[in-house]
């Protein structure tokens, strides 16, 4: 081995003595570069450009393989496996050029890829995880692949290496980062290179993730551009393909946030890119990691959180060697780009361990197991993944909810007994189906003795809706495809929306939204429940006003258990004109091209705009808003 170096050193020195004083043909694919890891204990693909029909040797530390330049002027070479180790030169020479770079470790690769919350870097994350994980780390490489657009990308897209310090850790991916963070704490895995390649691009859809060829078999209207109108297949040609030959230990995928739309072509668009992307890469059971979208509480366009992170664990299910990585309970869910990553970073670290590297470690979420109705109660079992069963707060466990063959979800009670859940809610008596943590933001407590959230899942198959209660700082939201109400902190609905016409006051004061004259001013309803993920309840102890929400309208309940009657009165928009129908008890209000009808109104206040609806004492009363 010792002759055959210095045969290529000769040779690379003499070729650099009668080197042509003109730009040298032979290429590196720009997946090479200084500072770069290869993958350990793998044979390792070299590949590039040069002159066709000419000569390539290339080589690492005592390791030297000639090829020929193929007619196309490609040519690859294949190195033999060598274990965790560095730093070496990697070299290759060709027709009187030479290409050598430097500081070249062995260790694990992996590819981190998704949109806009795979992309966010460490600089925008909050102070304190800044703080707790920067630092100069000679091992661990990042990569970061540039998002130029090339009509054939395989050897021009850009790609730098760089060693992690904490300037260069500061403008990369947060999650990537913070996982290997959370990985080289391993005691087994401290002394093993890591090279992170980014991969990233915010807005995207998954399509776009995906080759050309395999779009022809969705339909048309099932694809869909990325929000900076990125076509399906752009973002593998330009930022996938040029790393082809590359050997990865593993892919993190962190994406779903803009086909949450459309939820239902998620896992056939997810499963076919992993079977791409390991085809890609020579390795039919690559592992993926998929993060499972965390709290986020606003609808933008009917996109809806509960039902994308079905379609994801759909994903897992179905696909081998794919892990669901649950991400709720690590945000507040008012950001779309939470600040807050080092936890989805950690819980990504745990999962690898466990998985990739056989560590005895309980690294997987609570999963539902089977369920079992007994009369009024549901008993659901458990997988707790090597762990037991516990509750993140205080009392019962929240999160639960269940319903009858109504359809109608209430919260249940809920509590554990060793790897089971019992829940009960007696508004339901005979409830027929359970779900758990199916909001934005779900207000749930079930984990395992680890800490790791149980994850969201629904015994029913009823379809998709996005009709959901949206928790905001001092007021609730719900927006459906139909219409959207806001409710104020008081009890009182401040808005309500159809197309774009506002069909209730929203001045301020006694003249707008919903009032309960009293004698001392408007009564409010401060007592402000999520009873159910549609259903909610304002009271004050003697009257309670509950909301059921639905795509098209809602339901208003009035309960009257005080001492008085009362009248709840509606002011309307300016706009807006009311048509009574002859039975008297429904009208129907007009704005602008919109229409809705109200059933159950019991007198027009003309004079003040307003409608208003009666609720003596002892009694209950019901409206029946829709839109039409």
């Amino acid at each position: 081995m010792k002759s055959a170096t210095m045969r290529l050193l000769t040779f690379v020195l003499l070729a650099s003595i009668n080197a042509p004083l003109q730009a040298a043909d032979l290429k590196l694919a720009s997946y090479f570069g200084d500072h770069m890891v290869l993958q350990r204990d793998r044979k390792i693909c070299v590949w590039g450009t040069g002159n066709p029909g000419t000569k390539v040797e290339a080589g690492i530390a005592s390791q030297e393989v000639a090829t020929m330049v193929d007619s196309d002027g490609s040519w690859k070479i294949y190195l033999q496996p060598m274990p965790a180790g560095g730093p070496y030169t990697l070299r290759a020479a060709s027709d009187r050029q030479v290409v050598t770079l430097g500081d070249v470790l062995y260790g694990d690769v992996w590819l981190c890829s998704g949109q806009s919350n795979m992309q966010m870097p460490v600089k925008e994350c909050a102070a304190r995880e800044q703080q707790a994980t920067l630092a100069n780390r000679p091992n661990l490489r990042l990569c970061t692949v540039g998002k130029g657009w090339k009509a054939k990308p395989e050897f021009s897209a850009d790609i730098q290496w760089r060693i992690c310090t904490p300037e260069s850790a500061r403008n990369f991916s947060a999650v990537a980062y913070f996982f290997a963070s959370e990985l080289l704490k391993d005691k087994a895995l401290r002394r093993v290179p890591i090279g992170l390649i980014d991969s990233s691009f915010g807005g995207t859809a998954c399509e776009g993730w995906i080759p050309q060829p395999a779009l022809a078999a969705f339909k048309p209207d099932e694809l869909h551009d990325s929000i900076f109108g990125i076509k399906p297949a752009a973002l593998y040609n330009a930022m996938i393909a040029p790393l082809g030959g590359a050997v990865l230990k593993g892919v993190v995928w962190y994406q779903g946030e803009n086909n949450s739309g459309h939820p239902g072509t998620y896992p056939r668009l997810l499963s076919t890119m992993i079977a791409l992307w390991r085809q890609l890469f020579a390795e039919p059971d690559l592992p993926f990691f998929i993060v499972q979208l965390p709290d986020y509480a606003s609808q933008w366009d009917g996109f809806y959180w509960p039902w994308e992170r079905e379609a994801q664990a759909k994903v897992v299910q179905t696909t081998p060697h794919t892990t669901l990585v649950v991400g709720i309970d690590t945000t507040d869910g008012f950001n779309l780009h939470p600040r807050t990553k080092l936890e989805i970073g950690r819980r990504i670290s745990l999962a690898v361990r466990r998985v990739v590297y056989h560590e005895d470690i309980v690294a997987s979420s609570p999963k539902f197991q089977s369920m079992k109705i007994e009369g009024s109660t549901i008993h659901i079992k458990f997988d707790t993944c090597g762990d037991g069963l516990s509750n993140s707060s205080p009392g019962n466990v929240r999160g639960f909810s269940v319903a009858g063959h109504d359809r109608i979800y209430h919260f249940a009670d809920a509590r554990i007994e060793g790897d089971s859940v019992i829940v009960q809610c007696n508004e339901v008596p005979a409830p027929q189906t359970v779900r758990y943590a199916w909001t934005g933001v779900p207000d749930s407590t079930l984990a395992n003795r680890a800490g790791l959230p149980a994850a969201p899942f629904r015994t029913d198959d009823f379809p998709y809706s996005n009709v959901e209660v949206q928790r905001e700082p001092i007021s609730h939201q719900v927006t459906t495809p139909a219409y959207t109400v806001v409710i104020n902190g008081k009890g009182r609905v401040t808005s309500l929306t159809a197309g774009n016409a506002q069909f209730i006051s929203n001045e301020p004061g006694m003249a707008g939204g919903s009032s309960i004259p009293g004698i001392f001013g408007n009564v409010d309803l401060p007592n402000i429940k999520e009873i159910g993920p549609k259903l909610l309840s304002c009271g004050d102890g003697d009257f309670t006003f509950l909301l059921n929400f639905n795509k098209s309208g809602m339901q208003w309940d009035f309960v009257n258990k005080g001492k008085n009657e009362v009248r709840f009165n509606v002011a309307l928009s300016p706009q807006v004109t009311i048509t009574q129908q002859k039975d008297g008890n429904e009208v129907t209000l007009h704005c602008g091209t919109s229409s809705m009808t109200i059933t159950g109104v019991d007198s027009i206040l003309s004079a003040e705009h307003k409608l208003q609806f009666t609720v003596k004492v002892g009694s209950s009363k019901s409206v029946a808003i829709e839109v039409n």
